[in-house]
């Protein structure tokens, strides 16, 4: 049944197995990916031996988690832009993107910027870009930067 499927699929189940007489006369099922739509995302003929298709949900877990990561990852990379002024920072905002730059600012200049641009510090990455670093505020060496970002 079609709404059961969307039921399921809304609550974010990443997998679906599909069972019918048929695939019971043959001892298998079909493995549907739910990150993968249409008969791409389907495997068929799948053993459901309870040790053969433990193993294979656990594989198709692992690859649409190790996909969905990689697809975050290349997201983030390709929304993230180096900034050294406001005017670039207000202009990567406007663009929806996320601006990373150097940081010796205060609680007040973070505000301004809020105030400004509707960005706040999202994070200071563990990961830091080598440097130097100018502090997008005052032009001071900045020993860290940080992303702003506005939240939604």
């Amino acid at each position: 049944c079609t709404r059961t499927f969307n039921q399921y699929e809304m609550k974010g189940v990443p997998i679906r197995i599909e069972v019918g007489p048929k695939d019971v006369a043959k001892g298998a099922c079909v493995v549907a990916r739910r990150d993968i739509p249409g008969k791409e995302g389907k495997e068929f003929g799948v053993s459901i031996e309870t040790a053969a298709l433990q193993s294979k949900i656990q594989t198709v877990l692992d690859d649409i988690q190790n996909a969905m990561l990689a697809k975050a990852t290349e997201f983030r990379d390709a929304n993230i832009v180096d900034v050294k002024t406001m005017d670039e920072l207000k202009a990567t905002i406007e663009n929806g993107q996320w601006a990373r730059c150097g940081w010796e600012g205060t609680d007040e200049q973070e505000k301004a910027i809020k105030e400004e641009t509707g960005a706040t510090i999202r994070c200071f990455p563990f990961e830091q870009p080598a440097g130097p670093h100018a502090c997008l505020m005052t032009g001071a060496p900045a020993k860290e930067v940080c992303i702003f970002a506005k939240s939604y």
